[in-house]
């Protein structure tokens, strides 16, 4: 990546006026690590789908500075980066021609993606929708633009941990709007109506995503086991799971794994490997058979 310290604080003093020079600090050297997070979230999304991303139609739903677009892109993918900020989409498509990589980024209005239906074979969102207005219509038209069977990879910050990320504040999260802009502003931190900022558990999340249904289509939370194979882990994880409590709804940043609806053939054969049998005519023939014989 060819970020300069100097075009990214200029950005940031600029888009974050009432940031305390701490958290100018902070966002600065954030965005200038990008391109190491970018990695790991692309060799995370890939060990996730069990998919390589050379040849996917990538959608970036928040595209920011166009960090994790070009390195996905660097990947063999082929992606289409949207932000709401039209300076972030100037700045994104200048680091990619710097980089020379063929991401494309567009301004858009925030509600209605610019692209056809089911256009995409996976979205990445990450730590996009806590800014977001309207969450439902946001994941809703997300769904709208995937192919069926299409993932979307979407991580955000955990509202249960004590530690609120963009601010720093130990127990913002769980206060209600008003303290917590009372606290913010006591802090001297960056208000929270200036990042539009909003706390999701991953409950909050289930309800959002059952909300934002497009024609009958809904989201499905893949099951996963996550990296950590430890003893300890996995047991800690089957201890959750026990009283059913996903391991994702208790850490740091909830990320997750969904996925559209699949194709009919696709279900067919998601049924056929869950019976013994292909199809009902089979099992009827094995009850006559037993009939005959009793």
């Amino acid at each position: 990546m060819t970020y300069t310290s100097e075009i990214t604080r200029a950005y940031v003093e600029k888009r974050f006026p009432r940031a305390s020079s701490q958290e100018h600090e902070w966002l600065t050297n954030d965005w200038l690590g990008k391109e190491k997070a970018a990695e790991g979230i692309a060799n995370d999304f890939e060990r996730r789908t069990g998919r390589s991303l050379s040849g996917l139609r990538v959608l970036d739903a928040g595209s920011g500075n166009g960090g994790i677009s070009i390195v996905f892109s660097k990947r063999g993918a082929e992606v289409e980066g949207v932000d709401i900020e039209e300076e972030l989409v100037a700045i994104a498509r200048a680091e990619a021609a710097a980089a020379g990589s063929s991401a494309r980024f567009t301004w858009y209005e925030g509600t209605t993606l610019p692209f056809p239906n089911r256009s995409f074979d996976a979205a990445i969102s990450v730590s996009v929708i806590e800014h977001v207005t309207d969450p439902a219509r946001y994941l809703s038209e997300i769904l709208r633009v995937i192919k069926p069977g299409g993932y979307l990879y979407l991580g955000f910050p955990n509202r249960l941990n004590l530690r609120e990320a963009h601010t720093g504040l130990w127990g913002l999260s769980y206060l209600p709007l008003p303290l917590a802009r009372f606290y913010t502003r006591l802090a001297r931190r960056n208000p929270i109506e200036d990042n539009n900022l909003h706390f999701y558990t991953y409950w909050d999340m289930r309800r959002l995503l059952d909300a934002s249904a497009h024609d009958g289509r809904t989201w499905e939370i893949q099951e996963e086991w996550g990296a950590g194979t430890s003893f300890l882990k996995r047991s800690i994880k089957r201890a959750l799971r026990a009283v059913g409590i996903p391991h994702q709804a208790v850490l740091p940043h909830v990320m997750l794994l969904l996925r559209g609806p699949q194709t009919a053939g696709e279900l067919r054969g998601r049924s056929e490997r869950m019976h013994p049998f292909a199809d009902l005519a089979e099992i009827e023939g094995v009850l006559q058979r037993l009939a005959d014989r009793v």
